[in-house]
């Protein structure tokens, strides 16, 4: 965390043991708390939960604290529905113009992941796997398909919880997906590489619904 400002450090310990489980859904977590466990003043506690508030991960109760955005089964498949929407629409748009250089940028990803497929850091799978995503949708050029697959992943890191625990409870690599599309990607095979991107994308639906 070094050379990131306090609030940063506290953000990302907040939504670190929100990945990791810490809290739980009814849970009240309140910045006294907080300021005891990070030993940092109100201000920079205050404006990371604020910040996570504005990313729909917390819910702010007055006077109480704040609390875990509940997604119910119906978001779920919702955000997953919305996601292959953009996703695909923003790789079909793309796909014949893939560069030797993006194609690259997605090998050094999967490279990354596999550095750490070993390790059951729940938000060091999820960061990669949303800059795999967040890398290939970019692609298209498309700043408002961007932030709208932005605005899901937020949504999705509600879930990402419960999908790692069931891709490691079945001793399964979460991200071998990532690497069978960049293959189809280099064939130019864009309906397989449409086909994996779609089974990818549900994949955590179906791990836990």
């Amino acid at each position: 965390m070094q050379g990131q400002s306090i609030k940063t450090q506290v953000y990302e310990g907040i939504l670190k043991d929100i990945l990791d489980g810490v809290y739980q859904a009814n849970e009240i977590i309140n910045e006294k708390n907080l300021i005891d466990k990070y030993q940092v003043s109100k201000t920079p506690v205050r404006e990371a939960l604020v910040q996570l508030c504005g990313e729909g991960v917390l819910n702010n109760i007055p006077r109480f604290g704040y609390q875990l955005s509940l997604i119910t089964p119906g978001e779920i498949v919702e955000t997953i529905e919305f996601r292959k929407i953009i996703e695909v629409g923003a790789l079909e748009r793309c796909f014949d113009k893939i560069s030797e250089a993006q194609l690259n940028e997605l090998r050094e990803l999967n490279e990354e992941a596999a550095k750490i497929i070993e390790c059951q850091d729940i938000r060091a799978h999820w960061d990669q796997n949303q800059k795999f995503h967040k890398a290939l949708c970019g692609f298209c050029g498309n700043r408002y398909l961007q932030k709208s697959l932005n605005d899901s992943l937020r949504l999705c890191t509600l879930i990402a919880n419960q999908y790692f625990i069931k891709v490691w409870e079945n001793k399964e690599d979460s991200d071998y997906d990532h690497f069978k599309l960049v293959k189809a990607i280099e064939d130019g095979d864009f309906e397989r590489a449409k086909e994996i991107l779609v089974y990818d994308i549900e994949l955590m639906k179906n791990k836990i619904l």
